[in-house]
């Protein structure tokens, strides 16, 4: 990660992991989802990788909605690892963020698009 750069890609397994970074908030979620949807062009796989995202208020709970909707109206298969016992994942499954895209690591979530 580089200075403010929240968001960093990288392909795995056929996929592409998009990993964020850090607090997505309402200052910081309208850049991150710029910077996803600019940099990922998947069609076979992607995997938003939040075990190193520390916060997510409504606006990061926004991005990540039309970041995983854009993957989703491609045509591109998408999982959101986010460790069990973090923060993060407290934070989606209390909005109920779709439970069948969420898996606690990358790892599971390559596998789970293989």
């Amino acid at each position: 990660m580089d200075g403010e750069r929240q968001v960093r890609v990288f392909a795995a397994k056929g996929c592409e992991v998009v990993q964020l970074y850090g607090e997505i908030h309402h200052a910081s979620a309208p850049l991150v989802e710029r910077d996803v949807l600019v940099s990922v062009r998947a069609s076979t796989g992607v995997v938003v990788d939040l075990t190193e995202t520390t916060f997510l208020d409504s606006a990061g709970l926004l991005c990540l909605d039309r970041v995983v909707t854009a993957f989703s109206d491609r045509g591109a298969p998408v999982r959101v690892a986010a460790p069990a016992d973090g923060m993060v994942r407290f934070t989606l499954e209390l909005v109920g963020f779709l439970p069948d895209l969420l898996t606690e690591d990358v790892e599971t979530a390559l596998a789970e698009m293989a």
